[in-house]
């Protein structure tokens, strides 16, 4: 817990760092009892967290975040807050930090007072004392030498690093900043949200500026990235550099078009009424006087700097080049020529500096060549002939992969954009920590974050922000237009069953896969195994997708085990259940009213148990034994308002019974039941048999036969208005047939992602995967290679999918397509 403390620290730090943004009215607050009425006078950051736990995990498993493991922040917290991993909270909780001087911060932590909390009675080297000082009274809690202080004030848990910052939210002394409420009481459905009172952003090393007063970000921790969404507030009170996008439509950010990918990064700021956009920057800067610019900017839309290890660029996008040409002809003489473009010397080097400081603190513009609709402005003609170069070879930013990844994230037009390259932000970071542990982050390496992006879209008031850094992995492979290979992943032993996906809205999707030596495992999106588990036993049938006290978990059923893990692989209370007896059919989950009020059907031979989500057996189930084996996993219809629970036995029995056990439709006909599992169509009961003879029976229990002409491959499935048939090499989807070459087939799965369903099937001879829409058309870019059955869901992106499927013996296989 220790470890996963510091690493929340160093994020505490890290969001704001990416934000560039370092680091009052009636003193007593309403005795609400509400979390932000208590939240520290100047506080830094605030974290609005919802589950404690699911952090912990996000955050261990953040490639970026496990960089600070070292660093002065992780040992202060990890060493002076020992009571924080002694806190359970079961509802919101926040957690602020205040700078107490340039070298030492403070936490406070904030939470509905609520039973199992804070438990002291179980800790070993305590101390905790009642202590009053002007006129409050506080607790002071010694554990293991380490000393926090703590109150509960109008039903609030509240525990601090620091004295004074306790007393002083005991006197009322808490952040009663207006805009500070604004942006904490902002609507947002994501459960981890940082307030950062955000005064200053760096433009480029040397340049840091006021530029808000709150930011509000809905925070994203996956594996491989953090990224970040959400909106920045400035004031008119005093000068902040957002408001000099006051009246300005965000314009296309181009400039990932020209830059190098050697470079360390660039800045771009855009306008649609350059002389409205200079005159807020004068107005900013306090100045008066215009800068005589000659009309050189009122054709432009785009400016910025391209920074280099040794040398800083200046480049203008033109919405008129010859207008341009003509505006900057009196200040250029020809100089050189590269590779057909001419390199001219410019006259007036500090023109930028003077026009759009702080923006561009550069004086050193003293040659200036075009490309396309760029005018570039550099110190030398080295750099000169260097950015030529690469944009002649596409070597800019836009055609790596790993912006191609970035860009889902952004938007194509902004006020700002802010690109920070080849893990160049360790010194930007620096500003946030004492000297000591600056040292301690110059020395890491971010070589693996070839890209952070940070981008500022103004909108009345406020403007919108995004926030993007991750990790580049492994190049996803071109299979075909649209389909790519994000990774090809070698386990241990042999793949067992179908690899299964688990979307998840705020961490990406998920991978489920076991091998033949019955280990679990738990893959991101980029395939790193985030765990895996020995289970003993195949798993029998899928894993199921159950949604616990608002977390996804995995519930499924070994030949001797009934398990429920959560998605960091633990085990849920009161699970595995193990069985003397042998499991017979796989896991059945019925959640009747989509309330997750889940039943788990647990089949033993003849025996029929059921559990809820605590493991416990659901009492007044009356359909406990049947009078023979069951043949299919249980399964849950309903029809109108009525919900049936069908069970199939050898013996030809089918019983279709009500959610109590009881029988709600009697049979009179026994059927020799195949391995199609049996499904609703049009209001009916659909059994199909051996004999491939379609049974359709009515909610009152009449039945009609229907001989089916097909072969002995045939295979039936249906999933609300979509119907999916195979007979040999002939499929039909909702009765279109698309006839596939002769083959082999694995039996076609429906999947609904986004709203819209699609049908997997794979060809195991010729090792081809297919992916059909409902329409029945193969989607572009297939098939692709595979040798078993696939599964897809929605992937990471807007507007992707992915596919997983077996490889070789070993291997797991994730494409993504468009």
């Amino acid at each position: 817990m220790g470890k996963f403390q510091g690493k929340l620290f160093a994020l505490l730090f890290y969001v704001p760092m990416l934000l560039g943004i370092f680091g009052s009215c009636d003193k007593t607050p309403p005795k609400t009892g509400t979390l932000m009425d208590f939240v520290p006078e100047n506080t830094s950051v605030v974290f609005k967290i919802s589950n404690f736990e699911n952090l912990q995990a996000d955050i261990e498993n953040n490639s970026l975040l496990s960089k600070f493991g070292k660093t002065a922040p992780y040992l202060f917290f990890s060493e002076n807050a020992v009571l924080l991993k002694n806190l359970h909270p079961t509802t919101q909780s926040l957690f602020c930090i205040n700078k107490v001087n340039d070298s030492v911060s403070a936490y406070t932590f904030i939470s509905k007072q609520t039973k199992n909390l804070f438990q002291p009675d179980s800790l070993k080297n305590k101390t905790i004392e009642t202590l009053k000082l002007d006129d409050q009274s506080f607790q002071r809690i010694t554990i293991d030498k380490q000393i926090a202080y703590s109150a509960i004030i109008d039903s609030v848990f509240v525990v601090s690093s620091s004295q004074q910052i306790l007393l002083d939210i005991l006197k009322g002394k808490t952040e009663r900043d207006d805009t500070f409420k604004k942006v904490f009481n902002l609507p947002s459905s994501n459960k981890f949200t940082a307030l950062i009172r955000g005064n200053k952003v760096a433009l480029n090393d040397s340049t840091k500026v006021a530029f808000t007063s709150w930011s509000a970000l809905d925070v994203t921790i996956t594996p491989e990235s953090l990224t970040a969404t959400g909106i920045t507030l400035a004031t008119d009170s005093i000068p902040q550099l957002l408001n000099v996008f006051e009246d300005q439509i965000p314009q296309q950010n181009d400039v990932s078009a020209l830059v190098p990918t050697d470079a360390l990064g660039a800045v771009s700021f855009t306008f649609n009424d350059a002389e409205k956009f200079q005159k807020n920057l004068r107005n900013f800067r306090g100045e008066k006087d215009a800068v005589q610019t000659t009309g050189i900017f009122g054709s432009v839309s785009e400016v910025g700097t391209i920074q280099f290890k040794n040398e800083t660029a200046i480049f203008i996008k033109s919405i008129d080049a010859a207008l341009t040409n003509d505006a900057l002809a009196r200040y250029v003489s020809a100089k050189s020529e590269f590779r057909e473009i001419e390199i001219s010397s410019f006259s007036e080097p500090e023109l930028f500096q003077k026009t759009f400081s702080p923006f561009i603190n550069s004086t050193k513009a003293n040659y200036v060549f075009q490309i396309e609709n760029f005018f570039v402005f550099t110190e030398s003609e080295i750099t000169a002939q260097q950015i030529i170069s690469d944009f002649q070879n596409n070597n800019t930013l836009k055609n790596t992969s790993y912006f191609e990844n970035t860009a889902t994230d952004l938007s194509t037009a902004s006020s700002l954009l802010i690109f920070k390259m080849k893990g160049e932000f360790s010194e930007t970071i620096s500003g946030f920590f004492n000297a000591e542990s600056s040292d301690n982050i110059k020395n890491i390496s971010f070589d693996e974050f070839p890209l952070a992006v940070l981008q500022f879209s103004f909108d009345r008031n406020f403007a919108h922000v995004t926030l993007s850094c991750k990790e580049a992995g492994a190049t996803a492979k071109s299979v075909s237009g649209t389909v790519s290979e994000k990774f090809n992943l070698k386990l241990e032993n042999a793949v067992l069953g179908i690899p299964q996906i688990f979307s998840n809205q705020n961490n990406g999707s998920n991978v489920v896969v076991q091998d033949i030596a019955n280990k679990l495992y738990f893959i991101s999106e980029s395939g790193k195994i985030l765990w895996s588990k020995n289970l003993g036993s195949p798993i029998l049938g899928t894993v199921e997708a159950a949604t616990i006290s608002g977390n996804k978990n995995f519930a499924f059923a070994t030949k001797d085990a009934f398990y429920i893990l959560d998605r960091n692989g633990k085990e849920a209370k009161g699970f595995p259940i193990k069985f003397k007896d042998k499991v017979t059919q796989p896991l059945s989950v019925f959640d009747y009213d989509n309330n997750g009020n889940y039943r788990f059907i647990i089949v033993q031979g003849k025996d029929v148990l059921m559990y809820d989500k605590n493991g416990k057996t659901v009492k007044g189930f009356g359909f406990e034994k049947a009078k023979s084996n069951i043949a299919q996993s249980p399964i849950h219809i309903r029809m109108g308002s009525k919900d049936y629970i069908v069970i199939a036995e050898e013996s030809g029995k089918l019983n279709i019974l009500s959610r109590v056990g009881k029988p709600r439709v009697s049979i009179s006909k026994n059927f020799n039941f195949s391995e199609i599992p049996i499904a609703e169509e049009d209001n009916t009961f659909v059994v199909i048999t051996k004999e491939n003879t379609k049974e359709r029976i009515s909610q009152d229990g009449k039945i009609s036969s229907q001989k089916l002409d097909v072969g002995s491959n045939y295979w039936f499935a249906i999933n609300g208005n979509v119907k999916v048939t195979l007979d040999d090499n002939l499929l039909r989807i909702n009765g279109k047939l698309a006839e596939l070459p002769l083959g082999v087939y694995t039996n076609p799965q429906l999947f609904n992602v986004r709203r819209n369903n699609f049908v997997t099937i794979t060809e195991t001879q010729e090792k081809k995967v297919y992916v059909f829409d409902q329409n029945g058309n193969v989607l572009n870019g297939f098939p692709v290679y595979g040798t078993a059955a696939a599964s897809i869901d929605s992937g990471s992106g807007k507007n992707n999918m992915i596919i997983a499927t077996k490889g070789d013996a070993n291997n797991l296989i994730l494409y993504s397509s468009n």
